[in-house]
């Protein structure tokens, strides 16, 4: 039992068993120690290449304000001197610089208010007469006189209340001191303004543009079908629909829901009422123009006289007569003398000879 209790001592003590352990265990305390070692180096050099990528953003960021500054003030300097471009361009090609020479002596220089500043933008040009005798500047006759195109006139008017004066295209060029460009647009608005007062339309059967010979008949031939289909070809030229029934006829054609929205607008209109227009009771607001059918309304205010803004016409909005006949009779903001024209019932068409009078 000794002998044995002795040897398991040895055995447990023994040089050979402590010195097989003891260089294991410093191995192992070895690896730890460089491994904490390389983590430690590893952590500095990524915390080195972190701080080397903040900086890198850091001067990213800085150069792309910079880029934007540079950019920023490079658009607001064009931006400014494109603006200042566009404003010496309008300085220079403004119709407000446009005066009158009071030396020429073509003109009559007076020291009267510009009747044709509606907007009192007080234009700096001295004030002539035109050949109503009313006093314009050549900026305001220039807007006035563009107005009356935009809103589809083919001719110019004075735009004082009571004066019926029209004036020739040759005597606005020459008193507005128009420009070539203006001259260009005023010739091509009243050649656009022209054309569409012809009325062309579309034909269903072929879509060729038609033109209608008989503007008192609805029944219009397409000569392009009539040729085509080898028989005569007709459609409504209200409804736009292959004619059905009888022939002329100005109202309607026999196709189901064929009318005319001018007619029904005449006929459902309310009264009106003028301000100034004295006896006068149960007139209706909208009037076809009696020489060539455009609806017109009166706003109530100044005589009972209204012109065509298509056709030129001046004409009575009571009776329906010319503005020349209805005063032979009766002042204009009086009742005339054959009383209220009634409701009408037909839509007026133009002669073509009566577009070049």
């Amino acid at each position: 039992m000794g002998s044995s209790g002795s040897k398991q001592e040895e055995s447990r003590d023994s040089p050979a068993k402590t010195g097989l352990q003891g260089p294991r265990g410093e191995k192992k305390i070895l690896d730890l120690c460089e491994t904490e070692e390389q983590m430690e180096k590893m952590r500095v050099l990524l915390l080195k290449k972190k701080i080397n990528q903040l900086n890198q953003l850091s001067l990213l960021r800085c150069e792309i304000e910079r880029i934007h500054r540079e950019r920023g003030d490079s658009e607001k300097r064009g931006s400014r001197e494109s603006r200042q471009e566009e404003t010496s361009k309008e300085r220079e090609s403004t119709p407000e610089e446009k005066r009158y020479d009071p030396d020429d002596p073509t003109l009559t220089i007076v020291a009267e208010e510009d009747q044709l500043d509606f907007e009192l933008d007080n234009f700096p040009s001295p004030r002539a007469l035109m050949s109503c005798g009313h006093a314009v500047t050549p900026t305001s006759l220039t807007n006035w006189c563009r107005r009356q195109l935009d809103q589809g006139q083919r001719f110019f008017v004075c735009g004082m209340p009571d004066c019926d004066a029209q004036w020739s295209f040759e005597e606005v060029r020459q008193m507005a001191l128009l420009t070539p460009e203006e001259i260009r647009y005023f010739e091509n608005k009243i050649s656009e303004n022209t054309r569409d007062c012809f009325n062309t339309k579309s034909c269903p059967g072929c879509q060729s543009t038609v033109m209608r010979s008989d503007l008192n008949d609805l029944c219009t031939q397409c000569t392009v079908c009539t040729n085509d289909r080898k028989e005569p070809f007709f459609f409504c030229w209200q409804c736009l629909r292959e004619w059905r029934g009888p022939s002329p006829r100005t109202d309607r054609c026999d196709n189901k829901d064929c009318f005319n929205k001018s007619l029904e607008t005449l006929k459902n209109c309310p009264d009106m009422t003028f301000l100034k227009v004295k006896g006068v009771t149960g007139c209706p607001s909208i009037r076809a123009c009696p020489s060539c059918g455009f609806l017109l309304g009166h706003d109530q205010t100044g005589c009972k006289n209204l012109v065509c803004p298509r056709c030129g016409e001046e004409f009575c909005f009571v009776c329906l007569k010319k503005k020349k006949i209805c005063c032979e009779t009766r002042g204009i903001y009086d009742l005339c003398s054959g009383g209220v024209a009634p409701r009408q019932t037909s839509i007026p068409a133009l002669k073509w000879e009566d577009w070049y009078r």
